[in-house]
């Protein structure tokens, strides 16, 4: 699934497109709503507990319709104050892309039913494309500083029930980190090792591949198309416009 550097930048397109007042009025929230689901790095929880999606069910799934059916209380924005209003409508975000890249990208591509499926480096592909599509977006430094700056100014919404109040503080000071990672593979080796271990590769093995992070990206691309890729943003980007949309009017 997309990383969160890619989340808050697609989030906060969706943000400039639909000029909502829920929004603009805390877009700290609105960034911080659109990593959120990922907490689940500190909780170490199901990842259907924040996702609201069985990555073993291959039926269609609307993770954003479960979420409000199990929390009703989120599902109406006018009951809720301004920070946390925002904090679900970027949440929404982070649901709604991570769905469609399971359904549009990784299932067909590196799935279990793929045509890699015995593959042992289908994974490892993937999250090559992660960090690829993730790197790019950071390159708008422009939109990272105002990530940066609108999460520090924001103080971590409480409440959720679905979280506790004191992994979101701490989700909150990781968040604001990641967001001022620079758009190059620093982290390629720490984020690929253990599914390059996964697959099978020896410890060499996987310094070799880690010294050539463009090559795994080349690789991943032969799967993905960038053409493909633009293809999958501009629906996602759709998707997410209309259910935030919808949410908020």
């Amino acid at each position: 699934m997309p990383s969160l550097g890619s989340h808050m930048t697609r989030a906060r397109l969706i943000a400039e497109r639909l000029r909502l007042p829920e929004i603009d009025a805390d877009r700290g929230s609105f960034y911080f709503g659109a990593s959120a689901p990922d907490v689940r790095v500190i909780t170490r929880l199901d990842r259907r507990v924040t996702h609201f999606y069985e990555l073993d069910e291959y039926e269609r799934q609307d993770s954003v319709e479960r979420m409000f059916r199990e929390n009703p209380a989120l599902a109406l924005p006018a009951g809720l104050d301004t920070a946390a209003a925002a904090f679900m409508a970027g949440y929404l975000t982070h649901l709604v892309l991570d769905e469609a890249y399971i359904e549009e990208i990784y299932r067909p591509r590196f799935g279990v039913h793929s045509d890699i499926a015995e593959e042992p480096r289908r994974n490892v592909l993937d999250r090559a494309l992660q960090y690829e599509i993730d790197l790019r977006d950071r390159e708008d430094r422009e939109a990272m500083a105002d990530i940066g700056r609108s999460l520090a100014a924001c103080s971590p919404v409480a409440g959720i029930p679905f979280i506790q109040d004191e992994h979101l503080q701490e989700w909150s000071a990781v968040v604001l980190d990641v967001a001022s990672h620079a758009p190059d593979y620093a982290r390629f080796k720490r984020m690929m090792s253990r599914h390059l271990a996964a697959a099978g590769l020896s410890g060499d093995e996987i310094d070799r591949s880690c010294e050539d992070p463009e090559a795994l990206v080349r690789e991943a691309f032969e799967r993905v198309t960038p053409e493909r890729i633009e293809e999958f943003w501009e629906d996602s980007a759709q998707r997410m416009y209309d259910r935030v949309w919808r949410y908020l009017r």
